[in-house]
């Protein structure tokens, strides 16, 4: 449901202007963006494999089982660069930011600055005008 509903969105903005068809997030790639770090070099990459590897164990202790359920409302963008779909607070938001906040930790403590001055927004994009260098300049 939610893949069909960001498809239409997706559609929708593509429809306004087809440029924007190479900026777009394809379904198989949709995912919540917990928080967001910067990796210089193959050791940092290998650090952060630890790191998440090491979260794992913590978020399945965590769960013990269940399931995280979470719902999307709203359409919002960072710097006018990636647009995203808003998670809607609910019962689960709160395990999800302790899931964020003790992954962060885990990063840190391992020296991968991880989302460090930004406060915990987790969303899902569906377009980024990164994706294409031409595109950004344009719009």
């Amino acid at each position: 449901q939610i893949t069909r509903s960001i498809q239409a969105v997706q559609d929708a903005v593509i429809q306004k202007d087809q440029r924007f068809s190479k900026a777009m997030v394809h379904s198989g790639s949709l995912h919540v963006t917990m928080f967001v770090m910067h990796l210089s070099n193959e050791e940092e990459i290998s650090i952060a494999v630890g790191a998440l590897s090491d979260s794992k164990d913590f978020v399945e202790d965590l769960l013990k089982g269940k399931t995280v359920d979470l719902s999307f409302q709203g359409i919002d963008h960072f710097k006018n660069e990636v647009g995203f779909v808003k998670l809607a607070e609910n019962d689960h938001t709160a395990i999800l930011r302790e899931i964020a906040e003790t992954m962060k930790k885990i990063f840190q403590e391992k020296g991968i600055l991880a989302g460090e001055e930004r406060p915990f927004k987790p969303h899902l994009t569906f377009m980024k005008l990164s994706k294409s260098t031409p595109l950004r300049k344009q719009v």
